[in-house]
């Protein structure tokens, strides 16, 4: 059973990457550095959804940094490339990193 939440947290990490390699590739030509800060929290998501798989000790320092990292990237895209932050949506992707950084929390100190 332990497996399967493990699993279940790579799988939302590296979707989670997904996600912010869409970002940057919409970003872009507009600003390359907002889309390196993108790509690299998307890196250090993939990072982390393998030592999920892989049983790697560090993982969830691992996976908090991909998370504030990509929370960081969408703050700073919504500033300073569209112009204007809709903090409700910020809320929201906040929400979303605590609670994947929550079940791997539980998935590592609970093992079933």
């Amino acid at each position: 059973m332990a497996l399967f939440w493990a699993l279940l947290v790579a799988l939302l990490s590296a979707a989670y990457a997904v996600v912010n390699v869409f970002g940057a590739w919409l970003v872009s030509r507009r600003k390359p550095w907002v889309a390196g800060l993108f790509m690299a929290a998307a890196l250090t998501l993939a990072v982390a959804a393998a030592a999920f798989v892989s049983a790697i000790p560090y993982n969830r320092p691992i996976l908090a940094l991909g998370l504030v990292g990509a929370s960081l990237a969408s703050l700073v895209n919504a500033r300073v490339v569209i112009g204007r932050v809709v903090w409700r949506n910020h809320l929201l992707r906040a929400l979303f990193a605590l609670g994947l950084y929550a079940l791997a929390e539980l998935t590592v100190r609970y093992p079933l």
